[in-house]
């Protein structure tokens, strides 16, 4: 019998060795690799973040009191977000259950649920297909050993003169521009970005007669990616990513999500030497506004 509760705040240890322990499983098994480092504790951000921003929603599934299953999700104002979900290797129906549940809580608040789950996991893919999602954008994961002393020059785009750091009174002008570009509101997330009180993000804005972009990124041992961010044109999106690279990731790998249909970013990324590491969708049960420009979506925290 699975039974499904909200996760208590003595549990987080617990749910970050779970987090690592089934994650990095699963990418051994099928991909050959893992995908966090070796401690386990290191994921206690997931909790910690998300707790943080989003109070009691994380759900976890129970089978004679040992946890099998656990999913982080995320109201917001347009739209909800499915956070990442995992369940023990051995367990059959965990994940079922918990999404279940979401779907059920997003329906009642009257909100399409949206998330960005792996392309290579087809059970995953599966799981959520058969939940009624659809995929609406295809997502290639660049990864990029960014050398000690910093980007190259000689690969710099012209654009990025015009990056700067940005500060809490750009707040309004970025959810603008992401509303504007994409039809979702996630203040919250961008405030919390913003007053950075863990120390761990930076985001940088292109202002260019307004702002025509805005990226952030999370460097710690648990998530090193760059996004989310939304962009007006390819320019800005180069400018910011390898701002980004340049300042804050120097010496790391750090992973972002790059749109697919964006072949002109995409092949500027490949030229700077990133490859491929995997293959993300992104899904929506329920209505999604069209968006333009280039969409960054990220994992910490789930922003789809």
């Amino acid at each position: 019998m699975i039974r499904i509760r909200p996760l208590r705040p003595d549990e987080w240890d617990d749910i970050a060795a779970f987090i690592h322990h089934s994650t990095n499983s699963w990418y051994r098994k099928n991909l050959n690799r893992g995908i966090f480092g070796p401690d386990p504790l290191a994921c206690r951000i997931f909790p910690e973040v998300y707790e943080a921003l989003d109070p009691g929603c994380c759900l976890v599934a129970e089978e004679n009191g040992t946890i099998t299953g656990s999913c982080f999700y995320h109201p917001r104002e347009t739209h909800w977000s499915l956070g990442i979900m995992n369940a023990a290797p051995d367990s059959r129906g965990a994940a079922k259950a918990l999404l279940n549940e979401i779907v059920r809580l997003a329906e009642d608040a009257g909100k399409p649920l949206r998330l960005v789950s792996s392309a290579c996991h087809l059970d995953s893919f599966s799981l959520y297909s058969k939940a009624g999602f659809k995929p609406i954008r295809v997502y290639q994961d660049m990864l990029f050993a960014v050398p000690e002393d910093g980007m190259p020059l000689s690969s710099k785009p012209a654009v990025t003169e015009k990056v700067r750091q940005a500060t809490l009174s750009d707040l309004p002008a970025i959810v603008a521009l992401e509303e504007e570009l994409t039809g979702l509101r996630r203040g919250k997330d961008h405030h919390f970005f913003l007053e950075n009180t863990r120390g761990i993000w930076n985001t940088l804005v292109v202002e260019n007669n307004g702002i025509t972009g805005f990226m952030t990124s999370v460097g710690h041992p648990g998530s090193r990616m760059i996004g989310p961010g939304a962009c007006r044109d390819t320019g800005s999106a180069l400018a910011l990513v390898w701002s980004h690279l340049d300042r804050f990731h120097r010496g790391h790998t750090p992973v972002w999500l790059a749109p697919a249909d964006e072949t002109d970013f995409v092949h500027a990324c490949y030229a700077w030497g990133s490859r491929n590491c995997e293959l993300h969708l992104a899904q929506v049960l329920g209505v999604h506004p069209p968006h333009t420009g280039l969409v960054f979506p990220t994992f910490m925290p789930e922003t789809a």
